[in-house]
């Protein structure tokens, strides 16, 4: 199925074009049905000079030949008096009056009416040896009769125009809803190095899109190689800082246990172990985008096994779990990291009982944690995702900001989406987690 918009943009093209073949067809028709009259304009005077010529040399209007009245000739006082279109220098009038003359017919002023549904010509006569009169008649249809073999064959081409037209649509249609599609990908689940060597948009499609593709291409290797270095960076740096701190962990330990320096050494034994839980959490930051999906997860035991390790107080935390919810192409660290964070961030900023629940519904499963603290202003709720990015009321509270951070970015990931809503005296976190991708 198509994505809307695409849709929207197929239909326009379909419909475009179907609206330029018509037009295109109905030019044609005019111009055809022009050159008609054209061609048939001087056999038209060749069979109407007689009854003309008989027309005006008539003693009397009434007292027309009866070969002239079949003619549908009439014979008139002056030019019509209703709304007529003056025609005396349309080409084919112009041929039919020159052919007329050839035949001492001589026609003046010409005016079209239609009457009773059927195009009537008049026109001043002048024949040698009478005087000018007005005449009028019927002039044959510009378009030949209709027949069921035109319907058919009409109905054919409209066929054949809509299969080309979609055809030709589909064309420049395809490579855009491929390129859509690659982007919302990226926009939901972030740039992995394996959606770089996807094929390029095809030469086939219209160059403006396949310059498209390659600066967007270009871009998402850029944003990945970023992504990628700044990763390590920071994985280096945190390892690389693990060294040193556990050195001046040790030295610190091994220092004489006088009451002067007691205070000292606990204060540096202190600062080494938040440093070291916070190089852990660089750590982890880092390898919730690393790690492959190629698991699968049962989400309520995963729930259940991390309640466990928690080891609450009855009635701070409690679980309500199916059996079984199994998501597909996940990883059992990063599920259990997610759950752990969602928890952990409820006990310390949120108000007890916590209480997890996991419901299976259609294809995506709901992993809810409620707490009964204040919840988050819907305002800065986005701000508070970002890394180190920590409320005002958690500044007391230890921690470094990395919490829903990570969680976020397990969440999207797995092409998921991250929630908090207010439901009376209750704050829930929702995770909405895709069993199948």
């Amino acid at each position: 199925m198509l994505p809307k918009r695409i849709d929207s943009l197929f239909a326009r093209l379909l419909l475009a074009q179907l609206v330029l073949v018509a037009s295109a067809l109905l030019v044609f028709g005019a111009l055809l049905a022009i050159e008609r009259n054209q061609l048939v304009a001087p056999h038209m005077a060749r069979l109407y000079a007689p009854y003309i010529t008989a027309a005006v040399r008539a003693p009397q209007a009434d007292a027309l030949p009866e070969d002239v009245r079949q003619a549908g000739i009439q014979r008139h006082d002056g030019p019509p008096s209703g709304f007529k279109l003056k025609v005396s220098d349309m080409p084919a009038v112009l041929i039919f009056t020159q052919e007329l003359s050839k035949y001492g017919v001589h026609l003046g002023d010409t005016y079209l009416e239609r009457r009773q549904g059927q195009l009537i010509l008049w026109s001043r006569v002048h024949v040698p040896g009478a005087a000018p009169v007005w005449l009028s008649g019927p002039i044959p249809s510009p378009l030949p009769a209709w027949a069921t073999r035109m319907t058919v064959g009409l109905a054919v081409l409209g066929l054949v125009i809509a299969l080309v037209s979609r055809a030709f649509s589909r064309r420049v249609t395809q490579p855009l809803e491929k390129l859509q599609k690659r982007m919302q990908v990226h926009a939901s689940t972030g740039i992995q190095p394996e959606d770089l060597t996807l094929a390029p948009q095809s030469s086939k499609g219209p160059p403006e899109l396949i310059e498209i593709d390659k600066a967007y291409r270009l871009l998402a290797e850029r944003l990945e190689r970023n992504e990628r270095e700044r990763a390590l960076l920071l994985a280096g740096v945190s390892h690389d800082l693990r060294s040193p701190l556990s050195r001046i962990r040790l030295a610190a330990e091994m220092l004489p246990e006088l009451p002067d320096n007691a205070a000292g050494v606990a204060s540096i034994t202190r600062n080494v172990d938040h440093a070291n839980r916070l190089t852990a959490s660089f750590l982890e930051f880092v390898r919730d985008g690393a790690v492959e999906l190629n698991e699968t997860v049962n989400l309520a035991a995963a729930v259940r096994r991390v309640v466990a390790e928690f080891d609450p107080v009855a009635d701070q935390l409690s679980a309500e779990t199916p059996g079984t919810v199994l998501l597909q192409r996940a990883h059992g660290l990063l599920i259990e990291r997610l759950i752990a964070n969602l928890i952990d961030n409820a006990l310390k900023h949120g108000g007890a009982p916590v209480e997890v629940v996991v419901v299976q519904s259609d294809e995506v499963a709901l992993l809810t944690v409620s707490d009964a603290g204040p919840g988050l202003p819907q305002e800065s709720a986005a701000h508070l995702m970002e890394a180190f990015a920590r409320g005002d009321a958690s500044r007391s509270v230890p921690g470094f900001g990395l919490g829903l951070t990570i969680a976020q970015r397990i969440v999207v990931r797995l092409q998921g989406e991250l929630s908090f809503v207010q439901t009376g005296r209750r704050h829930q976190v929702i995770a909405r987690l895709p069993l199948q991708r």
